[in-house]
């Protein structure tokens, strides 16, 4: 059973986009393409996970050349 304590936090679509730098517009493009972060989707309503929106940064970190072996 899923208690309200275990419940994850929930990001808006605005506030996602803001975490990474881009439109709101700019991440329901890639939700569309699917090269998004993971998200819910419950009835019309789109959350994001701040984990997942971490683990998305995370993905794309390019390592400085000096870095690279």
């Amino acid at each position: 059973m899923l208690l309200a304590e275990d419940a994850r936090p929930e990001m808006t679509p605005r506030q996602a986009a803001a975490r990474l730098g881009v439109t709101p517009e700019a991440l329901q493009k890639l939700r569309e393409r699917g090269n998004g972060p993971a998200f819910f989707k419950v009835g019309r309503s789109v959350r994001y996970d701040p984990a997942d929106i971490a683990a998305y940064l995370g993905r794309r970190r390019v390592a400085p050349a000096n870095e690279r072996h």
